[in-house]
């Protein structure tokens, strides 16, 4: 039960519900490097879209269950699209400390977020993580701090931080405040749905 670190064995890339087969309800979610997916019950949203060869997993489980990957059969799956970059100056430093914060929706007065906006997430007035919105359950990741990685991660996050968030707007070009609803409260592998709404202060 809970989190459990896994590595693919296969060179060839695998959807999820392949890989893992009848272990998939068993399975919350599952977190790469930057990339998440969410079990719903109805499938997977999120960046993280398929098993890559050589690349480890967090699989976050429900109970507690033994498991192995599914050998692959039949089609091979294609690797999946590279994430879209954010601009330079909202990226970020990928962190072995990491959480995600799924947003089910965002809203600027009243009005859904397009493909072109970014959701940018903060400690302080540090970025931790971005993401272009590409619909509900869009996944942001947000960093944690490292030791090993000091001079990268200062001001990242440490276990009970609060999260901000703000969104690019890109009709406006202006950087709008959101309220957040869910937990924001940071710890590593923390896997959160949250909702987002433009702040009136």
């Amino acid at each position: 039960y809970g989190n459990n670190l896994v590595s693919y064995p296969f060179q060839s890339a695998q959807g999820l519900d392949g890989g893992l087969g009848g272990a998939a309800g068993d399975v919350y979610a599952i977190a790469g490097e930057g990339v998440a997916a969410l079990n719903t019950g109805n499938g997977w949203v999120g960046s993280l879209t398929a098993f890559k060869g050589g690349n480890g997993y967090w699989l976050v489980a429900i109970a507690d269950f033994e498991f192995s990957f599914n050998k692959i059969a039949g089609r091979i799956t294609r690797p999946p699209l590279p994430i879209r970059a954010t601009p330079q100056e909202y990226s970020f430093t990928q962190s072995n400390e990491q959480a995600f914060y799924f947003v089910k929706s965002a809203t600027i007065s009243g009005e859904s977020l397009d493909e072109d906006d970014i959701i940018i997430a903060y400690n302080n007035d540090v970025i931790i993580g971005s993401r272009y919105w590409n619909g509900e359950f869009t996944d942001v990741p947000a960093m944690g701090a490292n030791g090993v990685l000091d001079e990268y991660t200062a001001g990242y996050c440490e276990s009970g931080d609060s999260i901000t968030f703000k969104v690019l707007d890109a009709s406006t070009g202006n950087l709008v405040s959101m309220n957040a609803y869910g937990n924001i409260l940071w710890s590593s592998m923390k896997i959160s749905i949250i909702v987002l709404e433009e702040s009136t202060q």
